[in-house]
């Protein structure tokens, strides 16, 4: 099946790696078009997707094309993620990894589960693989191959949470962080969130649902931060007071979408300067890129946790969903069957559809053509000679078709598929799913 992931996590990667390789909306489009490269068509790849989380980043190419040349593909994609990020080879190559044909698709399908997350059964995932989707068609490098992958990978995730216990007992970044602040920080201690989307709300709400009742929140959008204030009941300030808010926080939580640290050193060291001697500043910073320096962990008094300090945390509190992952695995396979399916029918359909073509075209020609030399033949006459003649192409290509339908070994149906072609002459394209309707993710 050509279809080919290459990627990097964090299983992989570290977080300085994953950062830099983060892609949010604007960018991931940006690489998507790059499908319409030369380069990237002449080895037969037509279809594009991105999935862009907090943990990973990886880049799938669908080429359902003879011309398809698997061996340059992954290197083709890797150029796609490191160009497009500005990176160079030597600094990426190391932590990437790479999956082919059914392969490929069984990882989306383990990334969409939550089988693959940092988190065990992590709920925000199957989210981000849709976008990721819909993302592809946005940037028009969706299509069929790529529609019935990431449709069973969104299926196969939907499933596992609603039949299985591995989203059990709640668990993500932003409860985790939470449970740390708790550790070191009382219900009264100024806590400061930095940014305003859904992560940030989450916490906000999170934290007010556990007592914390000195709450503010600055972004760099005032209106979104003001819809905060009403969600959570925390104080807005205005994003030109960050170095003031951070003098009057005990705690920071930070989610911003910034493509760099929004909390510099400098930043901090000015706001220290400010507060009175030996109070600690803790921030909890869960924003891929990081939104704080790695260098403000070095000042006095400072200390900085990120994602790779929560997943630590994490590791050791995984039994009960770990029981569930045989059952996960059963849903991934079970839904694996029904896609392998889908691409053998869909890679079926047009070359049995244009087999009978060629069968009902000869037919109609030889029937008439034996209808003219008889002359003026009897209505039944002919009735009966268009019958037999109907009924000959049909068991002629009957045992052929029942054949190809049956055959479900990739390699031996590609090849009875490339020699139909050819024995019966068909001009037409390689099969590139025609006739499939997928059903929406």
């Amino acid at each position: 099946m050509p279809i080919t992931c290459v990627g990097l996590s964090h299983r992989t990667a570290p977080l300085a790696v994953r950062e830099r390789l983060a892609f949010g909306r604007e960018e991931a489009l940006s690489a998507l078009r790059r499908v319409h490269d030369p380069e990237l068509q002449s080895a037969g790849i037509a279809e594009l997707s991105l999935v862009s989380t907090c943990n990973r980043t990886e880049l799938y190419a669908a080429a359902p094309d003879s011309t398809f040349r698997f061996s340059d593909v992954p290197g083709l994609l890797t150029g796609v993620l490191i160009r497009s990020r500005g990176l160079g080879p030597d600094e990426v190559r190391p932590c990437l990894y790479s999956h082919a044909s059914t392969d490929a698709v069984r990882h989306l399908c383990r990334v969409a589960a939550g089988l693959d997350s940092m988190i065990l059964g992590e709920a925000e995932v199957l989210g981000q693989v849709a976008t990721a989707h819909e993302w592809a068609v946005q940037a028009g490098a969706a299509g069929p191959f790529l529609e019935a992958a990431f449709r069973t990978a969104v299926r196969a995730g939907r499933r596992a949470r609603a039949e299985t216990g591995i989203c059990r007992n709640p668990m993500s970044a932003a409860s985790e962080a939470v449970r740390l602040v708790r550790e070191f920080a009382s219900t009264g201690s100024a806590v400061l969130i930095v940014g305003t989307g859904d992560l940030a709300r989450l916490l906000g709400e999170v934290l007010r649902s556990k007592g914390f009742a000195n709450l503010e929140v600055i972004g760099r959008t005032a209106e979104h931060a003001q819809d905060m204030v009403t969600t959570i009941g925390a104080t807005a300030r205005p994003w030109h007071e960050l170095r003031e808010a951070l003098r009057d926080a005990d705690v920071v939580l930070t989610s911003t979408a910034a493509t760099h640290a929004v909390i510099t050193r400098e930043l901090v060291q000015s706001a220290m300067d400010g507060r009175e001697p030996g109070r600690l500043l803790t921030f909890v910073d869960l924003a891929v890129p990081r939104d704080v320096e790695p260098l403000v962990g070095e000042l006095p008094a400072v200390n900085v946790y990120n994602l790779d300090t929560l997943q630590q945390r994490l590791n050791g509190n995984l039994a009960d969903r770990r029981q569930e992952v045989p059952l996960v695995e059963a849903i991934i396979e079970e839904e694996m069957a029904l896609f392998q399916a889908w691409r053998h029918g869909a890679e079926l359909r047009p070359v049995l559809a244009a087999m009978h073509t060629r069968g009902e075209a000869i037919r109609r020609q030889e029937t008439e053509r034996a209808l003219r030399r008889l002359g003026g033949t009897d209505p039944e006459v002919r009735r009966q000679i268009e019958a037999l003649s109907r009924a000959l192409v049909a068991k002629l290509l009957h045992q052929p078709s029942a054949r190809l339908r049956t055959e479900m070994d990739p390699t031996r149906s590609r090849l009875y598929l490339g020699a139909v072609r050819d024995l019966f002459g068909l001009d037409m394209p390689p099969p590139r799913c025609a006739g499939a309707e997928p059903e929406s993710l």
